[in-house]
């Protein structure tokens, strides 16, 4: 029905629903879940679909693409889903508004249906920042805000035509001038500065599978809601023939089921409405429908906008920044749209309010304790309540018996997941709910539950500390003390929910009296006057309440295993002390002053017989088993009656040990599988899953001021692990494969919070790293090869090192805190303390790093208003900032190498992992501005969910860069403007004017030791996309601009033709073609200028490297080039496929080997006429250029144009490179005869010494330098320039004035 949700199987078994669903019961083999019994296995099944889907709903909830948040932000949150209403509409007209939309439509940004009205920036920012927590979330919902326009609600359905006839499609191509003046680095911020046609693409690009992730899920949400309602039929009409509703409701499994069935349900609308709210469901379907609307499922359309659209009631302040509360909403509307039967609810309801559901009698038998034996019936019923707000509404008798049986000390409801609902808010709006309320909500009744529950934790805790005294919980303590251990858990338990559920009530007044805060922190909770009991209480009380439960049931599980062994070694003692007695009474023994006794004698050989008749394994009952041996202890009491045991000591002495070993026996065979079972259902705290976000910094700070307190958390999380096993269970009895993945999902959240509540521990070792880092970096001198012997004591700097040592010392406290802890298992995974406090070292080291990098790589550069001497301010800051860097990440890498024995690490290996993930990342995000489809965080592979890289907003001075290495590259392509500097070659940087250097080798050789090897790569990478992008846009300027002029370049390559021939008027032909292509010569400088420059600095950055190569890894260098140069050679396929040749790419770069120059960057068809283009390129900015002979290159002839030779010939040589070698050899073919005819246009006009000729000649000698260092930059041979320019004339050239 309708599709099937991510990952659920025909089974429908998918997920967990986190702990808090109820749990089944034990009985697998009931008759009503056979696998024949057809009803049973539906109903089970649906059960097991229902926690499934609920699963899918929250991994996907956590998900949403943030474009779908900030379109629901940006919109009023209207119910433009009411307004439009699908259910409204007529199928075919949908399909119609499918056929005008086409698959996703062009948008324009001025649409004003996608949204009813809109928020000020301001309030749009300030909802971002609490909806997405961190910066990174908000600076990601702000990159978002492009998509916002394309993002329809439900008002796209009253006037589909309409909505997609007023979006603006831009057809025509970019013009020469946008070209010429765009930046290079991606796209703009929002629609209007961007070609909708490629937002688009991308935004389907990137967002495709996610839409219909979720529309999959909203039909199979639809699904289940029709299997349901048809089971419930099949159910009345008698299919089942065996079974008929009030079967069903007899059997205790049945009963339980069908609960169930409705109750998720009911949980699967009200979390759909919590966690993905109605704007953003709206626009996801309506997204679906544009861009599958044609190829895709669109058959139950309607039912999914009926079951999408938008209440129209948005959350209250204070429930927006948590998921795990759930406030009042309109469930009436909610639950209307698709009711259950009214019979179906009358009989769960009726159900859940009379009958125990789930046999917990065992785990909670006083009547005390009824409430929260109910408590999972008391979940699924405010929930099923819903589906009949009659009841709700009006009948006051029978909503007193519901909160008379579940709510009369109690008034915070657990509701699934670790939500909670506070009922004097949800049920304030219902008369006959809120008047069955009003009586166990007064202030006095709720400051009498306060207090009682006040004073019940300061007994609990004043047991616990008794029982958790060393030595006390030995086995024998335990058999002896079983009941009182067992109610002294429940108490705990009951405490502990009591409280952290209250704590959560978002009633003003309730909160007031139950979360007052103590006037000092003690311990124990106040137990006199206002009875405050604060959140250091709560995580005591949980603490040694979970540390008693592990140790009871590691007890219980041991005596499991060894009490037929107990018995045995009971038995034999015990018969060994009558046959002691009866020897003794003989009176044959040497020391024993007593006469014979044959009526004792022959009676304890009889109980000796008795006591070894007592088999472990004997048909009997224990039961039975246990009266037998009552009846011995009892005739041993009997027997001290007669006056000759009586006044013998020794003979009392054995007869009490004698007993006390029965009573063992009994004991023993008293422990069995229900106990464990009840500790199990005791000790669940599902409900607390979310709550105890809440306690990780009291924890925290425990731990800060004792390491030790380690050691009790690993209780605590077996504690927590108890929330994996309620709905689990129905996957396990429909023996679904999915069981395993499932279970691991959930336990990984449950690790996630194990790591969040033990990340003080690397947190703290972390803080004291730095400390450390900054004594060595900043105070520790550098002791050099060779020291005067005076000077020694000053290197030895005594003090500096008795910090260092301290630190370590305190370092290794911190460390062997969580090294002691045992592995765990929590659910299907294995918790390694020494893992977490590795992966915590290492989160804690990228969170560093990540904030230096991007605190320090921040320059001051400014586009607009920059000049020369506000430029070399600048690099200069820029430099200081990469020394700066070099320096603070070396101390941390030193601190690293210092420590790693204290925390059992390898601290170099953490270093250049991480040093490596971080630079890879930062330039993957870096590249995305340039890509179609965008690496996400979920596909990256450098990206981790445990140890993550932050991302941080941009800076405002440079808006277009994502990141730090943005930043660099955007450094150096500024530092290196042709506007104020020229590249030499031959002293290999780029210099100003007055020959002043801004960016040479020194520079480079500092940047690769801020950033290491990994930056530099990482910077190439980033030049290689850059130049690409660059090229593409060329391409399509080509293609869209030069391709006009077709007939033009044609008409100038018949004149030319042929290249070694001087033709006709060659002159007037040279004058005509720069005319009419001067339009186009200036987005050619841009490319071949941007191109160039990009190039020119890879080419440095490949020296740096394989100079640093060639000193710190020479053999690796050596190793590198050989295999690279037999992998060139080999004739046949390298094995190993793309990726072992991408490896082996990227170590080639780490090395320094290749020239960049020689890189094809794209593959492209032929480009008609590029040559000839080329050519009047050359003409046309030859003359503004001149041979500077203390640079070796062409500069500018004018200050301030930005044009630079050696980078306009990196560019050409670069675009021909993409070409086949043809091109190159026609271009130096034009360029020659262009020289040529120079030559003898010179010759001609030499003779009347005018300003022409002079100016001729320059020009000349330019062209010819030009040529020449074309052949030297594309390694071309100069007998390739001399078959068109012989070398006598270049000569000659060489000569002229």
């Amino acid at each position: 029905e309708g599709g099937g949700s991510p990952g659920v199987g025909d089974g429908g078994v998918e997920g967990a629903g986190g702990g808090g669903g109820p749990r089944p019961s034990s009985s697998n083999s009931s008759s009503f879940l056979a696998p024949e019994d057809l009803c049973g296995r539906t109903l089970l099944s649906l059960a097991g679909r229902g926690h499934a889907l609920l699963a899918d709903l929250r991994v996907l909830s956590e998900r949403i693409p943030p474009a779908f948040r900030r379109a629901a932000a940006l919109s009023s949150g209207g119910g433009g889903g009411e307004a439009g209403g699908a259910g409204k509409k007529k199928k075919g007209d949908g399909s119609d508004a499918g056929s005008s939309a086409g698959l996703f439509g062009i948008f324009s940004s001025s649409s004003s249906s996608a949204s009813g009205g809109s928020k000020s920036k301001a309030d749009v920012a300030s909802s971002d920042a609490e909806d997405g927590g961190s910066s990174s979330d908000a600076a990601e919902l702000a990159e978002s805000a492009k998509y916002a326009p394309l993002l329809f609600d439900f008002s796209y359905l009253a006037n589909p035509e309409g909505c997609e006839a007023s979006l603006a499609i831009p057809t025509r191509g970019p013009s020469a001038s946008s070209v010429a003046s765009g930046g290079g680095e991606g796209g703009g911020e929002g629609a209007p500065e961007e070609d909708l046609l490629e937002l688009e693409r991308e935004f389907c690009a990137n967002h495709a599978s996610q839409i219909r992730e979720y529309y999959a899920l909203f039909s199979s949400i639809h699904g289940y809601y029709q299997e349901l309602i048809r089971f419930s039929d099949d159910l009345d009409r008698g299919y089942y023939v065996q079974h008929t509703v009030e079967s069903v409701l007899l059997d205790p499994d049945g009963r339980a089921l069908l609960c169930e069935a409705a109750w998720l349900y009911g949980a699967m609308l009200i979390f759909l409405e919590r966690w993905i709210p109605g704007p953003i469901r709206e626009r996801l379907v309506i997204a679906y429908f544009r861009l599958f609307g044609r190829d895709g499922d669109v058959s139950n359309f309607d039912a999914i906008c009926k079951l999408c659209k938008t209440t129209g009631v948005a959350p209250p302040p204070g429930f927006a920044s948590n998921r795990s509360y759930k406030y009042p909403m309109d469930e009436e509307k909610l639950f209307a749209r698709y009711p259950l039967p009214p019979d179906l609810v009358r009989n769960v309801v009726g159900c859940l309010v009379s009958d125990d559901v789930y046999h917990q009698s065992s785990a909670f038998p006083n009547v005390d304790h009824r409430s929260t034996r109910l408590s999972r019936q008391a979940s699924m019923l405010y929930i099923v309540l819903f589906f009949d707000p009659n009841a709700l509404r009006e009948e006051r008798a029978r909503m007193r018996e519901v909160v008379d049986k579940y709510f009369r000390d109690n008034w915070v409801v657990h509701v699934y997941a670790g939500t909670t609902a506070d009922l004097s808010l949800e049920w304030d709006r219902f008369p006959a709910a809120r008047a069955a309320l009003d009586d166990v909500l007064r202030p006095e009744c709720v400051r009498r539950m306060h207090i009682g529950n006040a004073k019940l934790i300061g007994q609990c805790m004043a047991e616990l500390r008794a029982y958790l005294t060393m030595g006390i919980l030995t086995d024998a303590f335990v058999l002896d003390n079983r009941h009182d251990l067992l109610n002294c858990l429940r108490r705990c338990n009951i405490a502990v929910r009591w409280r952290v559920l209250h704590r959560r009530t978002a009633n003003a007044k309730h909160s007031a009296i139950v979360c007052a805060a103590a006037e000092r922190t003690g311990t124990d909770p106040k137990l006199e006057g206002d009875f405050a009991v604060n959140d250091t209480h709560v995580v005591s009380l949980i603490l040694l309440t979970s540390q008693l439960e592990m140790q009871l049931k590691g007890i219980f599980r041991d005596l499991l295993q060894k009490k037929e062994t107990i018995w045995v070694s009971c038995r034999g003692r015990a018969c060994d002390m009558m046959t002691d007695l009866a020897e003794y009474f003989k009176g044959d023994q040497t020391l024993a002053r007593v006469s014979r006794h044959d009526g004792l004698i022959e009676w304890f050989q009889s109980m000796a017989g008795e006591i070894g008749d007592l088999a472990y394994e004997s048909g009997d009952h224990f039961t039975v088993t246990g009266r037998k041996i009552q009846l011995c202890v009892q005739a041993l009491e009997e027997v001290e009656q007669y006056d000759l045991v009586d006044r013998d000591v020794q003979v009392k002495s054995f007869l009490k040990e004698a007993r006390g070993m029965l009573l063992q026996m009994a004991r023993a065979v008293g422990v069995n599988e229900d106990i464990c079972e009840d500790i199990r259902w005791i000790s669940d705290m599902s409900y607390g899953v979310d709550a105890m976000q809440s306690y990780v910094k009291i924890i925290h700070a425990r731990i800060s001021k004792d390491p030790s307190n380690v050691s009790l958390l690993q209780g605590f999380f077996l504690k927590l692990s108890s929330s994996l096993d309620g709905p689990v269970e129905r996957l396990k009895q429909l023996e679904s494969p999915e069981v395993k993945r499932v279970t691991d999902y959930y336990s990984s959240q449950l690790v996630a919070f194990v790591r969040n509540v033990l990340e003080i521990v690397p947190v703290s070792v972390f803080a004291i790293m730095v400390q450390m880092s900054d004594i060595m970096e900043r105070r520790l001198q550098t002791l050099p090869s060779k020291v005067q012997g005076n000077k020694l004591s000053a290197y030895a700097q005594l003090g500096e090192r008795y910090k260092l040592s301290m630190m370590a010392h305190e370092i290794s406290i911190f460390a062997n805190g969580i090294l002691d802890m045992e592995n765990t298992v929590i659910g299907g995974a294995k918790v390694n303390p020494r893992e977490l406090l590795d992966e915590g070292l290492r989160k804690e080291l990228v969170s560093h790093v990540s904030g230096l990098l991007n605190n320090l790589l921040q320059f001051d550069f400014s586009a607009e208003s920059e000049t020369v001497a506000s430029m070399i301010k600048h690099q200069a800051a820029a430099m200081r900032s990469l020394s700066s860097l070099s320096g603070r990440l070396k101390g941390f890498q030193s601190a690293l190498e210092c420590v790693e024995d204290y925390v059992c690490m390898h601290g170099l290996k953490m270093w250049h992992e991480e040093l490596s993930r971080i630079m890879n990342y930062n330039v993957e995000q870096e590249v995305n501005k340039y890509l179609l489809k965008k690496v996400l965080d979920a596909d990256s592979k450098y990206q981790s969910n445990i140890v993550t890289i932050p991302r941080f907003p941009r800076t405002q001075n440079e808006p277009s860069c994502i990141n730090f290495m943005g930043r660099i590259v955007s450094m150096l392509i500024k530092v290196t403007d042709t506007q104020y500097t020229t590249f030499s070659l031959e002293r290999s940087g780029w210099f100003m004017s007055d020959g002043s250097e801004v960016c040479g080798s020194k520079t480079i050789a500092l940047l690769r030791q801020a950033i290491g090897v990994y930056g530099m790569t990482g910077i190439d990478r980033l030049l290689c996309y850059r130049i690409l992008h660059e090229l593409h846009r060329f391409v399509k300027f080509f293609r869209t601009n030069v391709s006009k002029q077709g007939v033009l370049l044609e008409q100038l390559r018949d004149e030319l033709f042929p290249e070694w021939k001087t033709p006709k008027n060659a002159v007037a032909i040279y004058a005509s073609g720069s005319k009419k292509t001067e339009m186009l010569m200036l987005p050619m400088l841009t490319c071949f200028r941007r191109v160039g420059q990009a190039q020119l600095l890879r080419r440095m950055i490949r020296f740096e490297l394989q100079r640093c190569a060639r000193v710190n890894a020479k053999m690796l260098q050596h190793t590198v080039s050989t295999y690279n140069a037999s992998v060139l050679c080999a004739e046949q396929q390298m094995e190993g496929g793309a990726d072992h040749v991408k490896n082996i790419c990227d170590m080639t770069v780490a090395v320094g080997i290749g020239d960049p120059l020689e890189t094809t960057f794209m593959k492209t068809d032929p480009l008609e006429g590029l040559p000839e283009l080329m050519l009047f390129f050359v003409i046309t900015y030859v003359p503004k250029l001149s041979y500077d002979p203390a640079f070796g290159s062409l500069s500018k002839t004018k200050g301030g144009y930005p044009i630079d030779g050696w980078q306009i010939i990196a560019g050409i040589s670069t675009l021909l490179k993409q070409f086949h070698p043809l091109y190159a050899k026609s271009f130096l073919a034009y360029v020659g005869q262009f020289i040529r005819i120079s030559l003898e246009t010179y010759a001609a006009r030499r003779q009347g010494k005018n300003e022409d000729a002079t100016r001729l000649a320059a020009d000349l000698k330019n062209t010819l330098v030009l040529a020449e260092q074309f052949c030297d930059m594309s390694g071309l041979p100069s007998s390739t320039l001399y078959e068109h320019v012989p070398q006598y004339i270049m000569e000659m050239c060489s000569d002229l004035p």
